[in-house]
């Protein structure tokens, strides 16, 4: 009998410590590898091994965070996958949050610096300041609260009352140690703990500029032990110390300069130890879940029989996931109400406010958060937005807790284009700005080169009314070059054979018309001159240019939207514009000393109606092919000028490609056409395109030649042309680096060669 007891007593002694044993995970860093823990996760979950604690760094701290807000595995993989994620560490703004309507044209500039000029004269000693992360802030700070605001707010902002108790780790670099964070905004936690140096902006917690805790503490199986003390540890290790730096990698040698090496050893008394080996994967290569997940997978499954003879007590999947519903059943609904900002005077905070709701006590969604976020964002007034969820338990409502940064007033851009052929230029930009109950700016904007020149003044403000109105009020004068030929690398000595030149004023109300696109109605008056040759045969030294002046009247109302991911060379989205003009006014002639010749001067007056539609459309197919397309039409009731030549100098031009804007080309220029192509391009990565392109263009009255260079419309759709041209793209950060080969059908058998670096981007058009 007292042995029958003794084994009773025994036995139920090993059934308490199983009932009772308490099992910690602990995540390393490791960039993009840290997709592994995944796999570990869920052949942990199958097997019914128990997750009762988890600490996590860095890309570890993603995960096990995701795992504490009760994230099932396949949740996991779902979010890493979508392209919302990718967001996350390109920066990249979603489609649908595009502001088209407070977006400026883009320019030419490879960089935009602002700065305050009373800061300026105040400190002598303000220095330029350098970018402090690669990817921009703008998405992580709006998808780090849609992330984790609910499970801060359940939580009480405690870390132990989440679905699995929480550690995460960061760094304090001013006083050289490790921060563990167990309180407070999760998605705060996280974002911290990932913030890799010149990746990732760091984040400020309680007046501590805090980074990726990788750098003190990769692998925190201490904080495992000195906050939770379970029996037993697993430890996912899926990073190693940083490798003696080479004198050509730049990351290697940030690493070893920020990173202190970590002890990834786990004794085995305490616990388990899980490492891995990689085949050259980088800290962004999320594309390979699948991979990852399946090695930790796999390596989990191989020692799963020594785990199970370790951790005796057992969880079963069907409980685990009813507590996980149980506790995101108690996840309080994302609604806010109460806005309060900071960074901002009062003026601004009411502009502010009016991009989320016009109404005080108004309730508004997740959904109208994140557009007004984006609304606010699109126009460069304000610089960056740190946005917090502070759940008001008495109301049941969250708070809109929002730190602004308003943008310098004064700024400058520097940019343009250098290649081979005569179209180098040089941008310069000089800008204030000013953000009150409204927004205002003033720039004046100057490009320069052989071929083309301009100087243009806007003053734009927008005004936060019920149906927010923006208005521009512009002065342009610009000069346009072409000259005889373009070859590669043009001597400077080539003379122009015409030229046309450009003095308007105009004013243009906008409106926005849905998030990426917008209506607008110009009004504007302008002097254009065309100076051109009549002639085949031209002396230069001898012979002047015949001259046609037009002093015109119009208004316009145009439609515009896009989403394009890229001012040029662009991969996704699309771009579209439909533009109706009208136009009054004197065409007056003067004859130069060329060989055809006429009396003095000639007067005629102008009255015409001109509609023009474009589109511009990429569609993905595969990670590495895009495939575009591009049509155009144009109508133009315009009568002709004085001339054949004057009327093709201000007939619709047809120029898709960067080349194409270059060059006068008569064959792929008509008052009505129609014009259509088709652009595959293949993308090796994000740096890297090869892109073809190949148009037609169809002239539905084609302009032709008569007697005394007359003009006369020919047959209705004859003279049809084409374009194609192929280009290799490198697109950098300040710019983008082309090189092209193309062919038109007219003039015949000559091709085009060259390489550009930089945007080509020209300004205002009166008409455009």
């Amino acid at each position: 009998m007292k042995r029958v007891c003794l084994l009773l007593s025994i036995l139920l002694a090993i059934f308490t410590h199983a009932q009772a044993q308490k099992v910690g995970l602990v995540l390393s860093g490791g960039g993009a590898k840290g997709m592994t823990h995944i796999g570990i996760i869920r052949a942990l979950e199958e097997n019914g091994i128990p997750i009762d604690y988890i600490t996590g760094t860095s890309m570890g701290a993603i995960i096990g965070s995701m795992y504490a807000m009760g994230y099932t595995p396949d949740e996991m993989e779902q979010l890493i996958s979508s392209p919302d994620f990718k967001r996350w560490y390109t920066g990249e703004v979603e489609t649908q949050y595009e502001y088209y309507f407070k977006k400026n044209r883009p320019t030419p500039a490879f960089f935009n610096y602002h700065f305050s000029l009373k800061d300026s004269l105040e400190n002598n000693k303000r220095q330029f300041s350098l970018p402090t992360n690669v990817v921009p802030p703008i998405q992580m700070n709006i998808v780090f609260l849609q992330l984790f605001a609910q499970s801060t707010a359940a939580s009480h902002e405690d870390f132990n009352n989440l679905f699995v108790p929480f550690r995460c780790v960061a760094s304090d670099v001013y006083n050289k140690k490790e921060l563990v964070l167990d309180k407070g905004d999760l998605g705060d936690a996280v974002r911290a703990s990932m913030s890799f140096p010149f990746v990732f902006k760091p984040i400020e917690l309680n007046e501590t500029l805090a980074y990726d805790g990788g750098i003190y503490n990769n692998f925190p199986t201490d904080v495992m032990q000195q906050h939770f003390h379970p029996d037993i540890i697993i430890g996912s290790v899926v990073s190693t110390n940083p490798s003696k730096p080479t004198e050509g990698d730049l990351m290697s040698q940030v690493e070893n300069m920020v990173i202190q090496k970590t002890n990834y050893n786990i004794p085995d008394s305490v616990g388990i130890l899980m490492t891995f080996k990689y085949d050259n994967v980088n800290l962004l290569d999320f594309d390979r879940l699948d991979e990852l997940h399946d090695i930790g997978y796999q390596r989990t499954i191989s020692l799963m029989d020594s785990i199970k003879s370790r951790i005796p007590r057992r969880v079963s999947l069907d409980s685990l996931n009813q507590k996980r519903k149980a506790y995101k059943m108690e996840l309080p609904p994302l609604l806010f109400r109460d806005i309060y900002i900071t960074g901002a005077n009062e003026e601004q905070q009411v502009y502010i406010r009016k991009e989320f709701h016009n109404e005080n006590n108004k309730v508004f969604t997740l959904e109208d958060l994140k557009r007004g976020y984006f609304r606010l964002l699109a126009d460069n007034m304000i610089s960056e937005i740190i946005p917090h969820a502070i759940y008001n338990r008495s109301e049941g409502l969250f708070e809109l807790h929002m730190k602004v940064k308003i943008e310098d007033n004064f700024s400058v851009g520097i940019g343009g284009n250098i290649s081979t052929t005569s179209s180098n230029q040089l941008y310069l930009k000089l800008g204030y700005q000013s953000l009150d109950y409204y927004s205002k700016e003033v720039s004046i904007e100057g490009q320069l080169g052989k071929m083309y020149n301009n100087l243009q003044v806007m003053g734009r403000m927008d005004l936060p009314t019920s149906i927010p109105i923006s208005g521009r009020l512009i002065g342009s004068i610009s000069t346009f070059d072409y000259y005889t030929k373009d070859k590669l690398f043009s001597r400077n000595d080539n003379p122009t054979f015409n030229s046309k030149n450009e003095q308007f004023v105009k004013l243009i109300l906008s409106l926005p018309f849905m998030t990426n696109r917008k209506a607008e109605f110009g009004f504007g008056i302008g002097k254009l001159k065309d100076e051109y040759y009549q002639s085949n045969v031209i002396n230069f030294e001898k012979d002047n240019p015949d001259q046609s002046i037009y002093k015109l009247f119009g208004g316009s109302i145009s439609y515009y939207g896009s989403t394009l991911n890229s001012r040029q060379y662009a991969t996704s989205g699309y771009y579209e514009q439909l533009i109706a003009q009208i136009f009054t006014g004197d065409e007056e002639f003067t004859s130069g000393n060329s060989t055809i010749q006429t009396n003095g001067k000639e007067r005629k007056n102008h009255t015409w109606l001109q509609i023009s539609y474009s589109k511009d459309n990429y569609h993905y197919i595969s990670p590495h092919f895009t495939l575009g397309w591009k049509a155009e039409a144009l109508y133009s009731s315009k009568n002709f000028s004085e001339n054949y030549t004057a009327t093709m100098m201000q007939a619709g031009s047809f120029a898709p490609t960067p080349h194409s804007k270059l060059i006068y080309n008569e064959a792929f220029r008509a008052n009505q056409y129609l014009a259509a192509g088709i652009k595959p391009i293949y993308k090796f990565n994000d740096m890297f395109q090869f892109r073809t392109e190949f148009y037609g263009f169809l002239p539905i009255y084609p302009i032709k030649c008569g007697e005394q260079n007359k003009p006369y419309y020919g047959k209705p759709f004859t003279g049809f042309e084409y374009i194609g041209e192929v280009s290799l793209v490198c697109k950098l950060p300040f710019g983008a680096i082309s090189a092209y080969l193309n062919h038109y059908s007219s003039p015949k058998r000559e091709w085009n060669v060259g390489i550009c670096l930089g945007w080509q981007i020209f300004n205002y058009r009166f008409i455009e």
